[in-house]
Formats: C-alpha cells, structure tokens, sequence
C-alpha cells in the first residue's frame, strides 16, 4: 500500500516534528488537506487544526494546535511538499505517492 507522510513543526528551528503524521494511505488525486484529515483521525495524539477559505489558491492552514497565524508580528503556517514551498493552498495541493508533506509556522 502506498502511503504519505505528514510533519508538523511548531518551532521551524526545532529538528524534531511536534507531530509525525505516519503511514497515512495514498489514493491517486488525494490534496494536502484530505491527508491531513484522514491523518488527523488516524494519529494516536490528539491535534487540531483550521483550514480557512480566503483566496483563488483555495483553503490554507491558519491554526494548529492553538497556534495561530499571526500577520502583525510576520507568523504563518506554510505547507512544503518534498521541502518544496507549495504556491497553492492545502485544499489544492495533489499529493503524489511516497511524498512527505510538512506544516511549518513560518517567523
């Protein structure tokens, strides 16, 4: 079965992810935000997040944890796929198999 990966990091510099999303089943066409649902019902720990609708590039993360974006003091969550920057939101973004999936506050 193929699978995808999903790592948050609340402190950027930290190199070790808040949480680790882990064998998360891949299906062809699957977005960011349908893993991060089907990985946050699977996922031992309990977490939250919020995704908000606010542009053309479709949802996008803004609360994980409590820990929301901050535009004043230049804080946002911002979602990389393979360490790639993703320009869309988490509802736009396809995953391919195998790919990890990162969520990292962004200071």
């Amino acid at each position: 079965m193929n699978t995808v990966t999903i790592k948050i990091f609340k402190a950027p510099a930290d190199p070790d992810p808040t949480h680790q999303l882990l064998d998360i089943p891949w299906f062809a066409g699957i977005t960011a935000l349908q893993a991060m649902i089907i990985g946050e019902a699977m996922y031992e720990k309990s977490f939250s997040f919020r995704v908000v609708y606010r542009s053309i590039f479709g949802a996008f993360i803004d609360s994980i944890d409590g820990n929301d974006d901050d535009p004043t003091a230049g804080r946002f969550w911002m979602l990389y796929v393979d360490g790639e920057e993703s320009s869309v939101g988490v509802s736009e973004t396809i995953i391919s198999e195998d790919e990890i999936i990162t969520s990292a506050v962004l200071e």
